[in-house]
């Protein structure tokens, strides 16, 4: 993804950090390239994840993190998983 400016939470993070940094950077670009969609957390993390050499429950605790902080809109979706259905964390960019 092109370099894109995401806000930080506090001055440098997460945008310093060597891992999490380019994690919400893609994070963020990919939020607001869908500005109107709200985005399934377990699968923005699940791609993002493996691509940063993190955790998966790494980078959800960052998108709840920064939507606690104010950077993101978050509402909560049923989703179906092969365990049967599941609530979800859902994101999107504050419009």
């Amino acid at each position: 993804m092109d370099t894109v400016t995401a806000p930080d939470l506090t001055p440098g993070y997460p945008s310093k950090g060597s891992k999490l940094g380019p994690a919400w950077r893609d994070a963020w670009a990919e939020l607001v390239s869908h500005p109107t969609e709200w985005l399934d957390s377990r699968v923005l993390a699940g791609e993002l994840a493996p691509k940063h050499g993190l955790a998966v429950t790494t980078v959800v605790a960052l998108l709840t993190r920064m939507a606690t902080g104010g950077m993101m809109d978050r509402t909560y979706k049923v989703v179906q998983t092969q365990r049967g259905p599941r609530t979800r964390a859902h994101y999107r960019a504050k419009p």
